[in-house]
């Protein structure tokens, strides 16, 4: 694989990744920015990170503990599945604009190399469609690959449901042919899982994403069958205290930001705790910490079991980034992948302002600052001696 640029040796902590100069410590924020909601809901006594607990608005461990890299480093052996379901609802009395974020997924996913790709956008996001395409793209799977499930859209908790008294959890809003939404689109979260679950092998990596603008979360892996499977859920939702509003997928924008950035100091072998850190950070920089982001591994796993999958080729470019020019906005912004719902939520200033390589790196390092992979171009060898971004 052709790795990116080598960091020339010597490169000082208050060097950036565009080699500008930068302060050693950043500029202070407001108490309003700076605000985080620490939350982790867990049992007593339970380990975090190996009980399947879900964290919330909090860093994890983002060191590389996995014996498994990213496909693109596998790519004889390795495979990797992604399945994307993204509806507006636009014949609805509750529109959202999710399918611009979503498009911009399935970009990423081009350039990531990914092997099989299929995608549900609007009418097509209907139940019985979106379990078939979770039957067949899961049967391709093999006990090396990576199986990538994305979602955007509306989201319904049990309490509305009827389920509640149940057991049953969250559920996923679909639509009907013809667009609609009734309690016979709603699919469950539980039933969706358990899908996958009975789909994959044993031994496959398994990455839920979920952006919705419910303030509940519709998976979570402490229920069913999920222990000890490589299983990750990364799910990005509203604050239930606000009122429910469509702002442009903030939680995908986010992941996307982050793996621009992460490619722009030279990673591009990490985990997907580390990942996760670099979302959060971009949650608050950017958006103002706008969406909840929580991440749920399977039980006796952990986020930095799992390196992250979607590693796109030096030089990607996030849509949010390439949207902003010296003047604002440009005004083709919907047709890159960004919606215009998007935009007044944004931090113009903060975007695409280079950042230190050593501080930012310790900083989407999380509890543990050691422990962390080779970048592609020292693996293949092409910088002597030790790596420049470690």
């Amino acid at each position: 694989h052709v790795g990116p640029r080598p960091i020339p040796r010597g490169v000082q902590a208050g060097r950036s990744a565009l080699g500008c100069c930068v302060p050693a410590r950043p500029p202070e924020r407001s108490a309003l920015t700076t605000q985080v909601h620490w939350t982790l809901e867990r049992g007593d006594g339970e380990a975090v990170g190996m009980s399947g607990a879900k964290v919330l608005n909090q860093q994890v461990d983002g060191s590389a503990s996995y014996k498994r890299a990213a496909p693109i480093f596998h790519q004889e052996d390795h495979k990797m599945h992604v399945l994307i379901i993204a509806t507006d609802y636009k014949h609805t009395g509750r529109p959202l604009s999710c399918t611009a974020a979503a498009r911009g997924v399935e970009e990423l996913s081009r350039q990531c190399g990914v092997q099989w790709l299929t995608s549900l956008y609007d009418d097509e996001c209907t139940p019985e469609r979106v379990l078939k395409a979770v039957e067949q793209t899961t049967s391709k799977c093999g006990p090396d690959d990576v199986y990538v499930l994305y979602f955007a859209g509306h989201g319904m908790g049990a309490e509305h449901t009827g389920a509640e008294a149940a057991g049953a959890g969250e559920s996923l809003v679909l639509v009907d042919r013809n667009g609609q939404v009734s309690s016979s689109t709603l699919l469950p979260g539980d039933e969706l899982a358990g899908a996958v679950l009975d789909g994959v092998s044993p031994e496959t990596r398994v990455l839920f994403i979920v952006d919705t603008c419910h303030s509940g979360t519709p998976l979570d892996l402490r229920r069913g069958r999920w222990e000890g499977r490589q299983v990750i859920a990364l799910t990005g939702t509203q604050d239930p205290h606000l009122v429910e509003e469509d702002r442009g997928s903030i939680f995908t924008h986010a992941l996307l930001l982050a793996i621009d950035k992460l490619s722009k100091v030279g990673r591009d072998n990490y985990s997907v705790g580390m990942l996760f850190n670099a979302a959060l950070h971009e949650n608050e920089l950017i958006f103002r910490g706008k969406q909840d982001l929580a991440v749920q591994p399977a039980p006796r796993f952990s986020a930095a079991a799992m390196a992250w999958p979607l590693v796109p080729p030096p030089g990607y470019r996030a849509p949010l980034s390439r949207c902003c020019g010296p003047e604002g906005f440009r005004g083709d912004a919907a047709r890159r992948t960004v919606s215009m719902t998007l935009l007044p939520h944004v931090r113009q200033e903060a975007l695409n302002v280079p950042v230190s390589i050593e501080e930012y790196v310790s900083h989407v390092s999380g509890q543990s600052r050691y422990n962390m992979k080779l970048h592609r171009a020292c693996s293949a060898g092409c910088a002597t001696g030790g790596c420049a971004v470690q």
